[in-house]
């Protein structure tokens, strides 16, 4: 385990791997949901962070929706995840039952993907789903795990600041802002094949690409865990 600041590093999948679920993700481009009217960003599943906004019924609608493919094509993938991750946290992981499983982003080439347009948040999904399937879950201490596919040839990463969900939990959107801005956050590369893991509660969001070339994209498998009971349950 390599561990950079407050991210942990895990090898999960060779290149040939991570060439292979990129393929399987575009030939399966008529189940991508597009979530953006002005730019070409797509996820593949359910997401609670953007789906549980508008409800926890659609969301798990959704979720039942797309859940029974993903399992089917990525239930290998999903095993090799959890195998890692239970060897981290020396406890049994398994994909949730109730809410989405872990599914991809996919952002194609656009020049908007040059500027600083995604969210600067903590993550706080867990807090738009009711966990009443089971054990209560340990909202507390969560972890969020990202695994890049596929990334442009300038490469693609994540921005962390050193503000805690704690720094800024309840600020309006000025004072958020203000904050973030007097801050220059930390740069994490990603690495083809290399699970991404930290526990969410830090100010980030995804980095800026720069240079981007007609035929480059982002793909990268998403998800999120919680502790309940003695397994840890994996989701999006």
């Amino acid at each position: 385990m390599t561990v950079v600041g407050t991210i942990e590093r895990h090898a999960v999948l060779t290149a040939d791997e991570c060439a292979a679920v990129g393929r399987l993700v575009r030939d399966a481009r008529k189940r991508w949901i597009l979530r953006s009217a002005e730019w070409p960003f797509y996820t593949l599943g359910a997401a609670s962070y953007i789906d549980a906004r508008a409800g926890e019924r659609p969301y798990r609608a959704l979720a039942r929706l797309h859940n029974p493919w993903l399992r089917q094509a990525f239930g290998w993938l999903y095993r090799r995840v959890g195998a890692v991750l239970a060897a981290r946290l020396g406890a049994p992981v398994q994909v949730t039952e109730q809410a989405a499983v872990p599914g991809f982003h996919v952002y194609q080439a656009c020049p908007a993907f040059e500027t600083p347009v995604a969210s600067i948040h903590c993550d706080r999904q867990y807090a738009l789903i009711g966990w009443d399937d089971g054990p209560a879950p340990d909202l507390a201490h969560p972890l969020s795990f990202t695994l890049p596919v596929s990334v442009p040839r300038s490469g693609a990463g994540l921005d962390v600041w050193d503000l805690p969900l704690a720094a800024v939990e309840g600020l309006g959107h000025e004072a958020f802002s203000r904050l973030v801005g007097e801050r220059r956050p930390a740069r994490h590369a990603y690495a083809l094949g290399e699970l991404v893991v930290h526990d969410g509660h830090l100010v980030h969001r995804a980095a800026p690409s720069t240079d981007l070339q007609p035929d480059d994209e982002r793909v990268t498998l998403q998800g999120h865990g919680l502790r309940r009971g003695t397994t840890w349950e994996i989701y999006w």
